[in-house]
């Protein structure tokens, strides 16, 4: 008869692929049983209707993260899956990195021309220029370089502390924001493309192959030259209404970067379609804060507001295009790759 804490057991390891649990699932659910037993001899009974401990569970999932988002030795679908999530994960970090760096730049370099930004009335109220712990929260910003060269450098555990350590300054931002109802949907979605690079680095587990540094190393300078290139004029004109914002905001500069990179991402003849899969999934995630803003812009009170959400919907069609050729190269090369085959009898068990 089958007891309670067995079919609990079987229930957690339904998070793993199906071939691996055909192999192995009778295997792990006798050890789990055999160490619950052992643990409490004395009341077999109530093992029977106990719950597996939470660092079983917790062994499970990160089993079947390692096999789900594959490294090393991993069958090829569940590797381009897992370097898909891996290249995700690094553009991710590499977004707010180079904005944090872009305005710690900025604000040195106001720093040190303080006396043309000072007007007859004095530095304006509110301006970082005026509160020093404004300027020193902005700054904040900068913890996400650590993170990143960390996951550069093959530092996955320091990584994925920095991370979170990174994220609590945009965390507390976004919930002092809503906790004075100024927090906007596209905030909130703002947000989320924030802490899901995070929750990716999952997929830089102890069998993921090592990052080839150089191309992000160099992404790194270009990207914050972009963005200064950008914003730069903007912040010293102090024209936010202008038509041509939606061409230099972060949007549409995500949106130029993306449609690059599909261009130039003719990979002809390669066998592991990671990167199609990566850039489809970022031109989804870039479309939909696009498509956000622009409507955004129709609501502007602003004489320009026609022409701003013209732009931006030009963008949205590019980004739509791009996405349906990624997709559709994507699709293409993971059918292409041979499906899972079942592990062989010497696999581990995590």
């Amino acid at each position: 008869m089958t007891s309670l804490l067995e079919e609990r057991y079987r229930r957690v390891l339904r998070l793993l692929p199906a071939d691996y649990r055909h192999a192995w699932e009778e295997d792990m659910v006798d050890t789990f049983l055999q160490a619950a037993y052992d643990a409490d001899p004395e009341d077999p009974e109530g093992v029977e209707i106990s719950s597996p401990g939470k660092a079983e569970v917790a062994s499970i999932v990160a089993l079947a993260l390692r096999l789900r988002l594959g490294g090393a030795g991993a069958a090829p679908r569940r590797f381009a899956w897992g370097e898909a999530t891996r290249l995700v994960a690094l553009a991710g970090l590499l977004a707010p990195t180079v904005l944090a760096l872009s305005d710690a730049l900025f604000m040195a370099w106001v720093a040190g021309h303080m006396d043309d930004f000072i007007g007859p009335e004095g530095i304006p109220e509110g301006s970082w220029l005026a509160d020093r712990w404004l300027a020193l929260w902005a700054l904040t910003g900068l913890l996400w370089l650590p993170a990143y060269l960390s996951v550069l450098f093959g530092h996955r555990r320091a990584a994925h502390v920095l991370a979170v350590i990174a994220l609590l300054p945009v965390l507390i931002s976004g919930a002092e924001r809503l906790s004075r109802d100024e927090f906007t949907a596209t905030e909130a979605y703002e947000l989320l493309l924030v802490v899901l690079p995070v929750l990716a680095l999952a997929a830089f587990h102890r069998d993921a192959p090592p990052v080839r540094c150089r191309p992000w190393l160099i992404a790194l300078p270009a990207g914050v030259a972009l963005v200064l290139a950008a914003h730069l004029p903007l912040r010293l004109a102090g024209d936010w209404d202008a038509w041509f914002l939606p061409l230099v905001d972060r949007p549409a500069l995500a949106c130029a970067v993306l449609i690059g990179a599909t261009v130039m991402q003719a990979v002809p003849g390669s066998r592991i379609p990671s990167w199609p899969l990566a850039l489809a999934l970022l031109v989804a995630a870039a479309l939909v804060l696009r498509l956000m803003t622009t409507l955004g812009y129709l609501g502007y009170d602003s004489p320009n507001h026609i022409a701003m959400a013209t732009i931006g919907a030009v963008q949205c069609a590019a980004l739509l295009a791009a996405g349906g050729y990624l997709t559709r190269v994507a699709v293409r090369g993971m059918r292409r790759l041979p499906a899972p085959a079942r592990p062989a009898t010497d696999a581990r068990h995590g």
